[in-house]
């Protein structure tokens, strides 16, 4: 049976894309008001380009006529509801009211959006594109291979000098671990963070992309700076992806190679400790936080970049979801994607992998927020007598046409 639908966004961007894994070539979709971002592949792009058609028997004989695609009329369709389901078609006239209803109904209580996005959220705080703009170019040195060898050259440096004043660098250290020390150690990170969005940020203007929010994400109640690069899906090189997911760790232990030189050189006093604090906090936090594929941080987007797989979590849930089923239930249901055997298990064991760590540092945080809680109800206990305190505590997977949505990047 035909079916008719209606026309495409006039607004939506249709972009070249990278290569995918199996050879075939790829177009990315934006969607400029909601600065999203779907990858499409061969088939669902030839679908597209005969949108207008406004058939589906009518599309699959003219891909079937005019390439070696094989598609069927439930195929087109498949690619209609992707299209409903995400906004991508042009509203039907007189739809206003159809079109709140739809969205109050979307909409839920702070309830349940706290339910559902407690592991991570985010609250913008500033738009830095024009500030990167002006800025870019005078920085641009920052991202020379020179400046990387020099900073290299750096390391090994404040690596030779620290080994000859080594009892002075751990009595630093020992010296450090008191309120001030640890108050001093926060400050320290912040700061970094900050720069580190902000490499971000530089390289994303590198390459021409915008970058239109910075602010702050909630890692299960814990605030995390964040950088919103999606334009990067814009770029047709995987490596030029790669760099801008890395420059937020690069900048980091660049910056810990010069303070661990300059805490060689530095005279005793504030600077020195400040250096020393930079050399310490900051390689540490990127290689055990950001480096982690595990969270939707820097190290998740660096592998899903190279796996060249947009949306790497969902995915790997979904098929980890599907093998559960299977191995307990027997249900003989085709999995969501096909992927070779090796791939397949390895994108399982990912997710498990995933579920474990997520499922650690939440009970991690709970048993913190409880040690803390007694801590703090103990001291009101003594010092207040009477006093009572009560406490209550409370990154498109069915597209068989293997679409990828490519909006998960902060």
């Amino acid at each position: 049976m035909s079916t008719a639908w209606p026309a495409l966004r006039e607004e939506l961007d249709l972009l070249p894309g990278p290569v995918l894994p199996d050879g075939q070539p790829s177009w990315t979709l934006h969607d400029p008001v909601r600065n999203l971002f779907f990858q499409l592949d061969w088939a669902s792009f030839e679908v597209f380009k005969r949108w207008h058609l406004g058939v589906a028997d009518a599309i699959v004989q003219d891909v079937c006529a005019q390439t070696t695609l094989t598609l069927h009329e439930e195929d087109v369709n498949a690619l209609l509801q992707f299209a409903q389901r995400n906004d991508l078609l042009e509203p039907p006239p007189n739809s206003a009211d159809a079109l709140a209803e739809r969205w109050q109904g979307r909409r839920s209580s702070w309830m349940q959006w706290l339910l559902h996005n407690y592991l991570f959220f985010r609250v913008p705080l500033i738009k830095p594109d024009r500030w990167l703009t002006r800025w870019a170019p005078s920085l641009e040195f920052l991202f020379t291979r020179t400046f990387g060898w020099i900073s290299l050259l750096a390391l090994f440096a404040g690596l030779w000098g620290v080994s000859r004043s080594w009892g002075a660098f751990t009595a630093t250290l020992v010296d450090s671990l008191t309120w001030q020390g640890l108050l001093a150690y926060g400050l320290t990170l912040g700061f970094v963070k900050v720069l580190h969005e902000l490499g971000h940020g530089l390289m994303a203007k590198r390459f021409g992309c915008r970058v239109p929010t910075m602010g702050v994400a909630f890692l299960v109640l814990w605030p995390v700076a964040y950088t919103d690069t999606n334009e990067v899906w814009k770029l047709t090189r995987r490596d030029q992806r790669l760099k801008v997911a890395g420059a937020g760790i690069a900048t980091e232990l660049m910056i810990a190679a010069w303070a661990l030189l300059a805490w060689v050189w530095l005279p005793e006093g504030s600077p020195k400790s400040m250096a020393f604090l930079l050399a310490t906090t900051t390689w540490v936090s990127t290689l055990v936080i950001n480096a982690s594929p595990f969270m939707r941080f820097d190290g998740y987007f660096l592998l899903s970049d190279f796996l060249q797989m947009p949306n790497l979590h969902s995915r790997a849930f979904a098929l980890a979801r599907w093998d559960l089923r299977e191995k307990l239930f027997k249900l003989g249901e085709p999995p969501p994607e096909s992927f070779t055997v090796a791939k397949r298990r390895g994108l399982i064991l990912f997710a498990w992998a995933t579920w474990i760590y997520r499922l650690v540092l939440f009970f991690g945080y709970c048993r913190l927020g409880v040690s803390l809680f007694h801590k703090g109800a103990g001291h009101l206990a003594v010092s207040g007598g009477d006093c009572v305190v009560h406490c209550q505590a409370s990154l498109v997977r069915d597209c068989r046409m293997a679409f990828a949505l490519a909006s998960d990047r902060p």
